[in-house]
């Protein structure tokens, strides 16, 4: 009976934790959606990629869909120099690299050999760049070739057939076009349009046939990219709000040859980074997330969270990912901006050989017949084409990734967000010291981008220290002999996450008194204190150091010292028992 009963309390528990779990919905989508259906359309979630050079921008919008499959279209409005030419379909890809590439992170620390002299080894201290090289090349001489990168497929790529594109004129009346098309534009569409006299409606009419579906009638589309050279630093959001349930949620990638990007007409912040957390939130890090940026929320409404600014060049410390390659760089708008570049920047002569390189190839190719020698001269004059153009590529791909992040609903967006540049951005990089795994919770502004939003796991050494002076508590990489998984688990798909399941006061062991979260009940026992950070990016001389000693033991289980409550402690059971 007892266990009869236990079941079913824990049954029970668990149904009531799933219906906690269900998705918020998000959308913060510069557009709306229309469809041949009577039923309602809900978008959950949008990214955004803006890419500027110059007087260019290039603007690739990707939103998901949850609505009738059969016969739907989605609406947005472009500047009025848009033509269908500059119109392209891209694959998700792009736009999911950009979200693991700058979403906040998860990183665990191990204590390295006390024994070891040397110092500790980081995840990611290796070389991820092109090197700079000569632009000579000879599968036969080795002084001669070049980085294998400069060999890689340089070209943008696009997707075809998801969508077909109809560009409408400025002040045109999209819902009669919608109508005439058997569509059923969402109530209030025609006057949220008019707002926007000066743009133009494109109609992206939608194949459902070539969509990917993730869930019952839930589509993530892919991402439509469109070029302009007039300003686009206003997203139209507010036109979400027509197939918005609730909250709404936008991730926008500012993309810039130099500077990182803050919303102008909102506030920003910088959420709290390197802060330590309990080894419990490690593969559960969108619910975390969730849960502290509605912390956020609640003591500063209405704010963005800049949450990365890194060059183009490399990808965080620990990067989730690699830094995005060329081709991306290509897709994501860099093809556009090069048809400005004159034809002899594009494709420069190589250089002369010096005296050591033409011997050092001749020497390689001494030894073979009168036509392989012929062949080998021809690719070796080919190769040295190839690199000298991907090397102005390059130099002239670099930028700034910036990521922020805004979730709200229709009484928190009383404007449309409005980009602009901001100071460059650093924090979130401090090494961890000593036994507590201290480390700088500050984020300042100067002249370095190198932003990110990271949290931390320690592993003391376990094994028995066989030297008279150990040196302890360096904090590096995981070493040879460890099984697990080397993945740094990221806050991704947040709008399907629960908000509720994760408590950032159970999780979150460095202090942060600005969201009324402090160390846990153990941590006080112990002694230990500290200071965190939820740093505003208007007043960064507002943050403070953090001493992160409040860490208690903790396995993939633990929640720290605090007691539970019954349901919680329920659900940790069926959490537990659905891994």
């Amino acid at each position: 009976m007892k266990l009869a009963s236990t079941a079913r309390l824990l049954g029970a528990a668990t149904l009531a934790l799933a219906v906690s779990a269900l998705p918020r919905s998000a959308a913060a989508f510069p557009g709306f959606f229309a469809s041949k259906k009577s039923e309602p359309i809900k978008n959950h979630s949008t990214q955004i990629a803006v890419m500027k050079k110059g007087a260019d921008t290039v603007v690739s919008i990707m939103p998901d869909y949850d609505g009738p499959i059969e016969g739907f279209a989605m609406v947005l409005l472009v500047p009025s120099d848009v033509t269908v030419d500059k119109v392209a379909t891209l694959k998700r890809d792009f736009i999911d690299r950009l979200d693991s590439l700058t979403a906040p992170r998860f990183h665990e620390y191990w204590e390295q050999d006390p024994c070891d002299p040397g110092p500790p080894e980081q995840e990611w201290e290796r070389n991820l760049k092109v090197a700079p090289t000569a632009p000579t090349a000879s599968a036969g001489a080795a002084p001669l070739k070049p980085a294998k990168e400069l060999f890689l497929d340089t070209k943008a790529k696009q997707k075809e057939g998801e969508y077909k594109f109809t560009l409408l004129d400025a002040g045109a009346d999209v819902v009669a076009w919608l109508t005439s098309h058997g569509y059923k534009a969402p109530e209030g569409a025609a006057a949220a349009v008019k707002g926007y006299g000066s743009l133009r409606p494109l109609v992206a009419e939608v194949d459902a046939k070539r969509i990917e579906l993730t869930g019952d009638n839930l589509a993530v589309l892919s991402p439509i990219r469109f070029a302009t050279s007039q300003p686009w630093d206003t997203l139209p959001s507010k036109l979400g709000l027509l197939n918005a349930p609730k909250e709404q949620e936008l991730i926008i990638y500012a993309i810039d040859p130099d500077s990182r990007y803050e919303a102008k007409n909102y506030k920003t912040m910088f959420p709290p980074t390197n802060i330590e957390l309990d080894f419990s939130a490690k593969e559960r890090m969108g619910e975390f997330y969730n849960a502290l940026y509605d912390l956020i929320l609640a003591k500063n409404p209405q704010t963005f969270l800049s949450e990365y600014s890194w060059p183009t060049d490399g990808c965080g410390q620990p990067c989730a990912t690699e830094p995005l390659m060329l081709s991306e760089l290509l897709s994501l708008g860099g093809d556009y901006f090069e048809q400005s570049v004159p034809d002899a920047e594009r494709h420069p002569k190589p250089p002369a050989l010096t005296k050591e390189e033409e011997a050092a190839f001749k020497e390689s190719i001494k030894e073979l017949k009168p036509k392989e020698k012929r062949d080998r001269e021809k690719m070796f004059k080919q190769e040295r084409v190839t690199v000298v153009e991907n090397q102005g590529l390059l130099a002239r791909h670099k930028y700034v990734v910036s990521r922020l992040h805004y979730r709200y609903d229709a009484k928190t967006l009383p404007n449309d967000p409005q980009l602009g540049k901001a100071a460059p951005a650093a924090g979130g990089t401090a090494l961890p010291k000593g036994k507590t795994g201290e480390a700088s919770t500050e984020v300042k502004t100067g002249d370095v981008n190198k932003l990110q939003t990271r949290y931390n796991n320690f592993h003391p050494w376990v094994p028995v220290i066989q030297c008279p002076n150990p040196d302890r508590y360096k904090w590096g990489k995981a070493g040879r002999d460890y099984r697990g998984l080397r993945k740094t688990w990221i806050t991704d798909d947040l709008a399907r996450k629960s908000h509720t399941q994760i408590k950032p006061a159970v999780v979150v062991k460095t202090p942060i008194p600005e969201l009324g979260l402090g160390a846990t009940t153990t941590a006080k026992a112990e002694g230990t204190a500290g200071a965190g950070t939820a740093g505003s990016a208007a007043a960064p001389g507002a943050t403070e150091k953090s001493g992160c000693g409040c860490r208690v033991a903790s396995g993939p289980g633990g929640v720290g010292g605090i007691t539970l409550g019954l349901g919680l402690a329920l659900g940790l059971v069926s959490r537990r028992r659905r891994r």
